[in-house]
């Protein structure tokens, strides 16, 4: 049976096969790629030069803003240890950990439906704008209270960026060129989980009888994140359409160079039928399930990362240096999982690699006994070293979802479960389990391990998949499958030409 991207039949069989309604509007997008003779993709590379120019006008924003944004959401974690805590009592500061990521979720589905309806570039300065102004108020915040809603507030607006990030970077980067620079900006988890040791270690011996040095900490870091927000709302370049810095020949060069994805690039309509399919796909699943079941770690180092150290005997200080190694493990993680990735390939593979020095962290943590300083603070170490795994199903969203809806609601879907695993981190570390707290680690080995064997099933899932459209495509000249369908907004699922990257 031979069914054509552009054809009613094709459509029909993607209804059959998947369960999925095809609306009148996407069987009228098939019938005019049949009618208008949609042209054939043809590889086009970017010149150097050009390829340097959108590097050089996009990267610098992206790597800046997904570096505030980790930074002021986990200064918490360095505050705790300069005094902030001192206020708090029971498990409020569990609690503080969580309700940003409970906000985070609630905001994250109009997020990605004001991703599509609005000026995506000019939604994400302001955001930035926003919890830049939320980050200075934690400076005159010192009730349980009062932190409770400015965690809420900033949960809000970070919720967005991500996503605004991926949607952005689709526009411009081909899918291998995505994974590496999905890498650049990812890596500043690292750069800043280092970058906040050195500050909380710097602003410890800042001292003032009518400020205290986290005070001052939070109001520097959000008057930085403001100015962010204003230079980012001004000068980034959505896309080569709209971009000011690109003459017409440029941008159209750009536009060639991106159609090889073959997932659309940019629809305002938004399309309730690209949800329902994303939802019924079992990739959606998996991922969602890979991500809180390894995120779960994250979340608790993000927030309790200076505790722990203290456990071990450091002082205050201390605990701020002993926290450098976290952010240089993220960032050979996250080389792994997104740079290497684009040269091998096997993405699936690499995050269940990535798992497994996290899942040895996990069970140095557990087993050894106090005695052991060294080799738990090591396990300490890996367990951050899956942190990157997000970072590849961000690159995975990228180059395995076409149809603009669908790939909002996507990233939306991923962003949830990252919020899921971070807001269950907090609460496995419950004061009445302080100092050892064992009944979270053996939660975290066990999440670890069924993370790394989803992985190996996505690959299976995947790879079936594009056989089986091998199989319905056999009989395909190379005009029907390399047609141009940039502009049609067809899913995944409606274009039978495309093929996952596993």
């Amino acid at each position: 049976m031979h069914n054509k991207i552009d054809s009613s039949e094709g459509a029909a069989d993607v209804k059959q096969d998947y369960g999925i309604t095809v609306t009148d509007a996407s069987m009228s997008n098939l019938d005019s790629a049949e009618n208008d003779q949609v042209s054939i993709i043809k590889s086009h590379k970017l010149s150097s030069k050009l390829k340097w120019k959108v590097d050089l006008m996009v990267m610098p924003f992206f790597m800046t803003i997904y570096f505030l944004q980790f930074l002021d959401k986990t200064l918490i974690n360095y505050a705790a240890i300069m005094g902030l805590k001192k206020n708090l009592k029971g498990n409020e500061f569990s609690n503080l950990g969580t309700i940003f990521y409970v906000s985070y979720l609630a905001t994250e589905p109009l997020a990605a439906y004001l991703i599509q309806k609005v000026h995506v570039g000019k939604f994400l300065g302001l955001n930035i704008c926003c919890w830049g102004v939320v980050v200075a108020c934690h400076a005159v915040t010192k009730t349980y209270a009062s932190l409770m809603v400015i965690r809420v507030l900033l949960g809000i607006f970070e919720a967005s960026v991500p996503a605004c990030l991926v949607i952005i970077g689709g526009k411009w980067w081909t899918k291998p060129e995505q994974s590496r620079r999905t890498f650049f900006w990812y890596m500043q988890v690292g750069l800043a989980t280092i970058v906040g040791s050195l500050m909380s270690f710097g602003f410890q011996h800042v001292h003032n009888t009518t400020i205290e040095s986290w005070q001052i900490m939070f109001m520097f870091m959000g008057i930085l994140t403001f100015v962010v927000g204003v230079l980012t709302f001004v000068f980034l370049p959505e896309s080569p359409l709209k971009c000011r810095f690109l003459n017409d020949e440029e941008k159209e060069e750009v536009m060639q160079h991106i159609k090889e994805n073959r997932t659309g690039f940019e629809n305002k309509t938004y399309k309730f039928h690209q949800v329902k399919e994303m939802l019924m796909e079992k990739e959606t699943w998996i991922i969602f399930f890979i991500i809180v079941f390894s995120l779960t770690d994250s979340g608790g180092l993000s927030t309790f990362s200076s505790q722990i150290m203290k456990t071990f005997g450091f002082s205050s200080k201390i605990s701020a240096l002993v926290q450098l190694p976290l952010g240089f493990v993220a960032i050979i993680s996250t080389f792994l999982c997104c740079y290497l990735t684009s040269y091998v390939g096997e993405r699936s593979i690499v995050m269940a690699c990535v798992t497994v020095p996290t899942i040895l962290g996990a069970a140095l943590f557990i087993g050894l006994p106090n005695s052991y300083k060294v080799g738990k603070l090591f396990g300490v170490y890996l367990l951050n070293f899956n942190s990157a795994i997000i970072a590849q199903v961000y690159s995975w969203n990228a180059a395995n979802t076409a149809g603009y809806t669908k790939r909002n609601a996507r990233n939306a879907m991923t962003l949830m479960a990252f919020c899921i695993g971070n807001l269950i981190g907090p609460q496995l570390f419950q004061a009445k389990d302080a100092p050892e707290y064992v009944p979270a680690k053996i939660v975290l080995l066990v999440f670890l391990s069924l993370a790394c064997v989803l992985s190996i099933c996505l690959r299976f899932v995947v790879r079936h998949e594009n056989k089986r459209r091998d199989r319905l495509t056999e009989g395909y000249t190379e005009e029907e499958k390399n047609k141009d369908v940039l502009l049609l907004d067809l899913t995944d699922r409606e274009n039978l030409n495309f093929r996952y990257a596993y």
